[in-house]
């Protein structure tokens, strides 16, 4: 009856909805199991009435240790659910009873699992408390010290996810969202979480493919989070020492040798190589070469390719490497005969770039062709100088047009153009059609949409991701130096620097610019020094 009348709107003072509320709460005690079973299930379905929160919060332990009882007694992945629910209402009040949860979460998952492969309520139930685990950790992500403390519960049933050849596969995703969430929020990571990288690996390399999608976050995460100690780690593969770094690669070139992977996975793996460029500065020379190889090899198959998103994730990774190192970036290029084309297919497909990110890589790459002395350049980079400034000031500005329009940030309004600017800003990557989409993130989604507009929550960060390949991909948070560059100032500083450096040849450069153009780049230096002002006022 309560499931069926939850939603009828209650026109007394509120007792009755709190005596309504206290007798499900007493059937959660009743010493007949099914009673405690319906009980249990039936609590969600009132929990957001007017003035539930009220009656419940005061004895939300009580209630936490009712459903963990019924758990222990019988693997009802209702019971899990309804368990969920609850803590994703409460979730301001779950902090204190984190670690608890998560202990008693883990401890039934173990309980479900070693119930057999034929007790399909057990299954359902285990996968439910994966699902309860991350909710709980959805709710804590502002305590990240608090993750540090679960670590010792939740490693073990990770570990055994992955460590299974396979036979754990159906929790696989829930595994990779703990793992995100321990890599993303606590400020270090640990010698314990560190074991877990090549287990991913292996898990790709030889049951799980297809899982990609979800890996590349907390992948991404390790490689950003702690980059010195990622470049010094090693592990032991099929009796040989490989360093994580070469475990990167091997997932990539699978990727790319592999003829069921799609376009969607071969550009979710570019993003790893991406990872590696920008935040392993100065530790990767020895890579660069089979980098480029990779990339400019991939790049001659998608020359004729009628839509331009593939190359576009392969043009990033070059725009990271001139960030990396433009000198040495620009050496492999001319070492392949390639520069000149290459170039001119990046600034042709920058015109088609609408997403921020992409966007943004390639100011920061073009940006950084700069800093070398025109004269160190080869002739054919020289030449296209102009080229190279003027789309560096339209995708700047498109940059900040998109932001202009979420209110996100700045003051700037580009000049109309005839061409347009992209609608998307900093867009939200959704899931793979082949994806399971399961209620946490969806709720944690909303969640986030919610505060997007500030741009500041570490939650609204994590889940919407500053995205950077196409609307098929999984939605991530990406780790990087990137996030240190405000870009119109990072073009400013880039071009003043080159002009006073060669005040000559970059006044032909300017003399050479359309006046929509200069008109362009006048405005982003104004922006600049406004935003430079404005932060010295505020110190």
């Amino acid at each position: 009856m309560v499931q069926r009348f939850s939603f009828v709107t209650w026109t007394d003072d509120g007792t009755n909805l709190k005596t309504l509320i206290e007798l499900v709460l007493r059937g959660l005690s009743d010493p007949a199991l099914p009673v405690q079973i319906e009980a249990s299930k039936a609590l969600r379905f009132l929990i957001d009435a007017d003035g539930a929160h009220e009656t419940l919060v005061p004895v939300l332990p009580k209630v936490l240790e009712e459903y963990f009882r019924i758990m222990n007694e019988i693997g009802n992945d209702e019971v899990v659910s309804a368990l969920q629910v609850i803590i994703d209402k409460f979730g301001d009040h779950i902090e204190p009873h984190a670690v608890a949860l998560v202990s008693q979460l883990t401890a039934a998952f173990t309980t479900y699992c070693d119930a057999g492969e034929d007790d399909d309520d057990a299954a359902m139930a285990a996968a439910q408390c994966l699902e309860c685990i991350s909710t709980v950790l959805k709710g804590i992500c502002e305590r990240p010290e608090l993750f540090k403390t679960l670590e010792p519960h939740l490693l073990p049933i990770t570990k055994q996810i992955l460590s299974k050849d396979g036979d754990f596969i159906e929790y696989l995703e829930y595994a990779l969202d703990i793992v995100t969430f321990l890599t993303y929020f606590p400020d270090e990571i640990s010698d314990e979480l560190w074991e877990v990288f090549p287990m991913i690996y292996v898990a790709f390399d030889e049951w799980a493919f297809d899982y990609l999608n979800l890996m590349v976050p907390p992948l991404e995460n390790y490689i950003g989070k702690a980059p010195q100690a990622f470049m010094s780690k090693t592990a032991v593969i099929e009796n040989t020492t490989v360093s994580y770094v070469d475990l990167i690669v091997m997932i990539v070139t699978k990727t790319f040798q592999e003829d069921r992977a799609s376009e969607n996975e071969a550009r979710k793996a570019l993003s790893l190589y991406m990872s590696l460029l920008l935040n392993c500065k100065g530790m990767l020379n020895n890579y660069l070469p089979m980098i480029n190889d990779h990339v400019l090899a991939s790049l001659a198959k998608q020359a004729s390719a009628q839509t331009p998103t593939t190359r576009i994730s392969l043009f990033v990774v070059l725009a990271a490497a001139m960030f990396y190192n433009p000198q040495l970036e620009i050496a492999e290029l001319e070492k392949r005969g390639v520069t000149q084309q290459v170039l001119t297919q990046w600034l042709k497909d920058c015109a088609e770039m609408d997403k921020w990110l992409p966007r943004k890589i390639s100011v920061v790459g073009l940006c950084s062709i700069l800093q070398m002395p025109t004269p160190t350049l080869p002739q054919s980079v020289g030449n296209m100088i102009p080229q190279i400034v003027a789309m560096m000031t339209d995708l700047t500005g498109k940059i900040e047009e998109d932001a202009n329009k979420l209110g996100d940030e700045g003051d700037f309004v580009a000049e109309e153009s005839n061409d347009g600017f992209g609608a998307d800003g900093e867009y939200f990557e959704g899931f793979d059609e082949d994806q399971d989409v399961h209620s946490v993130t969806d709720d944690a989604y909303l969640d986030a949409l919610k505060n997007l507009g500030g741009g500041q929550d570490d939650m609204a960060r994590f889940l919407i991701g500053d995205a950077w390949l196409d609307d098929d991909d999984d939605d991530d948070e990406f780790i990087s130096p990137l996030d240190d560059i405000e870009t119109v100032s990072y073009y400013r500083d880039s071009l003043k620097t080159a002009f006073d450096r060669e005040p000559a040849f970059y006044q032909q450069v300017q003399g050479a610019m359309h006046s929509e153009t200069l008109a362009t780049c006048q405005q982003l230096f104004a922006l600049a020094d406004a935003r430079v002002a404005e932060a010295q006022q505020q110190k």
